[in-house]
């Protein structure tokens, strides 16, 4: 996902009303210019700091906004707001951007403090918790990938057959999959690795992984560390899962973790932001994450991309993975092991 330089050109309210208003019931428009600085054209998600846009559109997003993108003939695109700390104030305002090498456009967002009707645009991506056996698990899905979690900060993929329907995940897998070997199953088998995007801390010789919840079928109490999930958005244009640790303890000291996953409408990839906050340390950490090894690997690496390419089970066949990053902020290191299996990792430049 590429962050789009948005210029905040300012609101203009009902009372002022530019002769290019087209949205009579609403009373306010935020006027913004989207971006692309790059040499390639995007097909990605803008996204609105709600705070800094409120600086010149007060109360925005309000309780409806619609995007709006003007011209002939004009255009209106999907959107949501977002409360990614759960206080019931929304924090990004999100759209699909669609933008050619260089180009920039002009954007009208129109909203209300009033109106509450909702707009029924197709079901493109879901997030959903407690999925199958494991009350601690949650599911990432657009049209063409599923992704889900284990109780922990790293992610598998659900089998789905390609062309078949795939939100909307049930406990007996994908619909509609043609191959009853793969139904409902993982296609990465995962043991104790880092999975796809496992987080980690490393001091010195010691390396930390985030705690486990303990699943449902192993009926055994939680861990007092164990993390926890929020469903944040469902779509329609991105789908959007919390995990958090509040306090993990590594030894004498202890950090919160925080993750925010999310997939946007027809993409194959999770983003993944996430943060660690000190709450008593007595040493130095880096910050790593990866992804684990198959077995008859090829592997594909660049700078700013671990990618990987081997084959687990011959009824699935085939599988690849791949973990984008900053190549500023972090860099390939050698292979991390665990008892599962061997594992590509980065760590970040930062402490």
């Amino acid at each position: 996902m590429i962050r789009l330089p948005i210029l905040f050109a300012g609101a203009v309210s009902l009372c002022a009303q530019s002769p290019d208003w087209v949205l009579a019931n609403f009373a306010q428009r935020l006027e913004i210019e989207i971006t692309n600085p790059s040499a390639k054209p995007i097909d990605t998600l803008a996204v609105i700091p709600v705070q800094q846009a409120a600086l010149v559109a007060p109360h925005f997003p309000g309780t409806l906004a619609i995007v709006v993108l003007p011209g002939n003939p004009i255009v209106t695109l999907p959107s949501q707001a977002d409360d990614l700390d759960g206080d019931g104030i929304p924090d990004e305002f999100v759209f699909p951007a669609k933008l050619a090498a260089g180009e920039s456009r002009k954007v009208h967002i129109y909203y209300s403090t009033t109106l509450t009707d909702p707009i029924p645009w197709p079901k493109r991506v879901h997030a959903s918790h407690a999925f199958g056996f494991n009350r601690a698990t949650v599911a990432l899905e657009s049209e063409v990938i599923g992704y889900r979690t284990y109780g922990g900060f790293f992610l598998d993929i659900q089998a789905r057959s390609e062309g078949q329907p795939g939100l909307n995940n049930g406990l007996v897998g994908y619909l509609g999959a043609r191959n009853p070997v793969t139904i409902g199953r993982d296609i990465i088998h995962l043991g104790d690795t880092l999975g796809l995007g496992g987080l980690f801390l490393r001091s010195g010789n010691d390396v930390y992984r985030p705690p486990l919840n303990m699943p449902d079928y192993a009926h055994k109490p939680e861990t007092p560390d164990a993390p926890r999930y929020r469903v944040i958005a469902t779509g329609p244009v991105r789908a959007m899962v919390e995990a958090r640790i509040e306090h993990w303890k590594l030894g004498a000291d202890e950090v919160d973790l925080q993750a925010f996953y999310s997939i946007a409408a027809g993409a194959g990839s999770v983003e993944c932001r996430f943060q660690f906050k000190p709450i008593r340390l007595g040493g130095t950490y880096e910050v790593g994450t990866g992804i684990r090894q198959l077995p008859q690997m090829a592997t594909n690496h660049a700078a700013g991309r671990l990618a990987l390419s081997g084959l687990q089970a011959a009824e699935i066949g085939s599988i690849g993975l791949a973990l984008y990053y900053d190549a500023a902020a972090a860099a390939k290191v050698e292979p991390l092991v665990t008892r599962g299996e061997k594992n590509e990792t980065i760590v970040f430049h930062g402490r």
